[in-house]
């Protein structure tokens, strides 16, 4: 069986290393395996997706990001690679700026701080969709 891939975007080291562990967390939980990339730098990971985004099954995008906005990314994904979107879930403690910004997409959005519960309840939403 192949490992789920996991894709995070986050500027933050600390909040990198909680989502790669809650990652892992999780798979092993559901029996799976996985590959967690983690990319601090916004402008990198925009890349990333657009060479190598459909090997990804979650992307855990922050917003607020240096040079390039977690929103900024996903306006390019909803261009260039609308088929990415599902598999998109905002990590931010600013719900509302996102909501705003799309009012018409169905945004798969977890709210900082989380708990593990919370983590695996949006994992559960993204990956089974």
């Amino acid at each position: 069986m192949d490992a789920v891939a996991v894709l995070t975007i986050d500027d933050e080291e600390t909040v990198q290393n909680i989502l790669t562990a809650f990652v892992h967390r999780y798979m092993k939980g559901k029996g799976l395996e996985c590959q967690v990339r983690a990319i601090s730098d916004p402008v990198q990971g925009l890349f990333e997706l657009s060479t190598n985004g459909e090997h990804y099954a979650v992307i855990l995008l922050d917003v607020r990001l240096p040079k390039l906005t977690g929103d900024e990314i996903y306006n390019s994904l909803i261009h260039v690679n609308p088929g990415l979107i599902d598999r998109v879930m905002f990590v931010t403690g600013y719900p509302d700026d996102i909501v705003e910004r799309f009012p018409d997409q169905p945004l798969k959005i977890l709210q900082k701080p989380f708990r593990y519960e919370q983590f695996a309840q949006s994992m559960d939403d993204i990956l089974n969709a």
